[in-house]
């Protein structure tokens, strides 16, 4: 990632308090827990998305489902037909204990309960992507805990016809679930319209639709998408792929750093899993400051 590599080593950088999600959320006006993860990101893009629910993504293992070991979604190859029908089995199975699974792209589903009374306990906390949702986290919705859930989860997948198939063909299954970014929206706060936005991180677009954040999504780097405080976060996390990463360089990077160097711009900011990196225009001329790996910065 040439491109991203000198617009990095040209600006300065300073610790990230706390994590991106944290960071947007405070760009947004609040925090994590005013904007939880899971739920904003289905208000970006479900057309009715639920008010509590944990963000998900499915996770695979090899064709003989050896020991623990998990692969992410974006290596799974996992279409829209596969996980409709493994929705359409999770609902059948689930649905009366008032489970609910919205598959919104190939590789990030929302897992939601439903109250069977208003006052019934919601979702609590906001574990990150990284961390597990225990019962100790929050109440257990009636007749199964979350923990419960996940493991009758693998037991439904692993004999489902989808992966009967991909075994067939030498293919990862998918083998479970990962929830992360457990939340609860109050319902004042669910805007009725929705308009499909440019892909990009969905808990972005979630904070365009609930008004939190200014500006329109952009597929690419022009000066009105990121001039006047704009944000983008180009595409989500459960897609990362070396293909996504060369489409950033060369979108966003490139076009931003030749943006700096012509003066069209005061500064950009980029955020990172370590650090905040600020190129101010006149940063973007240091041309003695030398690039290191992307893997370095991130």
């Amino acid at each position: 990632m040439p491109a991203l590599e000198r617009l990095l080593a040209r600006g300065r950088a300073r610790p990230l308090p706390g994590s991106p999600w944290a960071f947007l959320a405070e760009l947004a006006g609040g925090d994590p827990v005013r904007w939880p993860v899971g739920p904003v990101s289905a208000m970006g893009e479900l057309e009715a998305p639920p008010r509590a629910c944990l963000r998900v993504e499915p996770l695979g293992a090899d064709a003989e489902q050896q020991g623990t070991f998990r692969l992410p979604a974006s290596s799974l190859g996992i279409t829209r037909d596969e996980a409709d029908a493994l929705g359409a089995a999770f609902l059948e199975t689930f649905g009366a204990d008032g489970w609910r699974l919205d598959i919104a792209a190939a590789e990030r589903w929302y897992l939601a309960w439903e109250p069977a009374h208003e006052d019934a306990p919601a979702w609590r906390g906001c574990p990150g992507p990284a961390q597990s949702v225990g019962e100790d986290e929050r109440p257990a919705p009636p007749e199964a805990s979350l923990r419960r859930l996940g493991s009758e989860i693998e037991l439904l997948f692993h004999a489902h016809a989808v992966n009967s198939a991909r075994r067939d063909r030498g293919a990862p299954v998918i083998a479970g679930l990962h929830p992360w970014g457990g939340g609860v929206v109050p319902a004042n706060q669910v805007p009725a319209t929705f308009t499909p936005a440019a892909p990009e991180e969905p808990y972005l677009a979630g904070l365009r639709r609930l008004g939190a954040v200014r500006g329109r999504p952009a597929e690419r780097a022009v000066r009105g998408a990121v001039a006047n405080g704009g944000i983008a976060w180009p595409f989500p996390i459960e897609t990362l792929s070396l293909q996504e990463l060369a489409r950033v360089d060369h979108d966003w990077a490139g076009p931003l750093l030749g943006l700096l160097r012509r003066g069209r711009l005061d500064g950009v900011r980029v955020v990172t899993g370590r650090a905040v990196h600020e190129t101010r225009r006149t940063d973007a001329l240091r041309i003695w400051r030398r690039p290191r790996p992307v893997s370095e910065w991130c």
